[in-house]
């Protein structure tokens, strides 16, 4: 079924999240680090553009939700003259993915999470964040479910 014009953030945010909560395979981290394309980078490449998105201007310690991110195994980040806000934080994410920093952490030949890492042009870390495979579902369904909300109280007004 296509989707219709106008829509294709919403509905392809939606039907991601829908894949990831009805699969019951042994691929799901698998499907989990493909839908990110849709749930996080997204909504981090939306707002970079249009710069509409409220909620990715909040100051990273003001957002509950996500605290775990924050405090998961040798995170670091720096906001390099950024604000320490989500949208810096999900640009840094973005980097990582895009250009394939990631690397999984495995018990006895199991997929348990990923590290995701951002380096600038001159080699300097800007991201260390390591997240079980549920911190990362639980981050991925955070952004896009807020994405979705403020989406659809701005095409209110």
């Amino acid at each position: 079924m296509g989707i219709p014009v106008g829509n294709y953030d919403k509905e392809l945010i939606r039907r991601t999240k829908e894949l990831i909560q009805t699969y019951d395979g042994k691929f799901n981290l698998t499907l989990l680090m493909n839908g990110i394309l849709s749930l996080i980078v997204l909504p981090q490449q939306h707002n970079y553009r249009e710069r509409k998105l409220n909620f990715m201007n909040k100051d990273l310690n003001d957002i509950p939700e996500i605290q775990f991110v924050m405090n998961s195994p040798n995170f670091m980040f720096d906001p390099r003259h950024f604000n320490y806000d989500l949208k810096n934080l999900l640009n840094r994410i973005r980097n990582g993915i895009a250009h394939q920093r990631i690397e999984t952490i495995s018990d006895n030949g199991k997929w348990k999470g990923v590290v995701i890492q951002d380096y600038d042009r001159h080699n300097n870390l800007g991201l260390h964040l390591e997240l079980k495979t549920s911190e990362l579902r639980k981050l991925a369904f955070f952004i896009a479910d807020e994405y979705l909300k403020e989406i659809k109280k701005n095409s209110k007004k």
